[in-house]
């Protein structure tokens, strides 16, 4: 039998860290979504996606959490791909949502 040592094949182990992500804000009508980034109860960024003028207000930074999270551009991308599935899906309570699924 031989062994390739040069396999493609493994596992990735997820472990929680601690970063959270809420969706304090779902405004089906207008078309706005406020979502934030903590870690340890503190609130590091918070991002406003505007679907019907197609802008994205950002306050904050993921700097510092860059060991354990996602790059900002990441984080960025996920709410405004979120923000476009809660409206179109008419969801105005995200934790509600996904609570469903656990």
């Amino acid at each position: 039998m031989t062994i390739n040592n040069n396999s493609n094949e493994g596992y990735t182990l997820f472990r929680p860290v601690g970063i959270k992500i809420e969706y304090p804000l779902v405004d089906l009508r207008n078309k706005q979504v406020t979502g934030t980034v903590s870690y340890n109860d503190k609130i590091y960024m918070t991002v406003i996606v505007d679907l019907n003028f197609e802008s994205v207000e950002v306050e904050g930074s993921v700097e510092e959490l860059k060991e354990i999270s996602m790059n900002e551009e990441s984080h960025i991308r996920m709410f405004k791909t979120e923000a476009k599935f809660f409206v179109e899906n008419n969801i105005s309570n995200p934790k509600e949502y996904f609570e469903q699924f656990k």
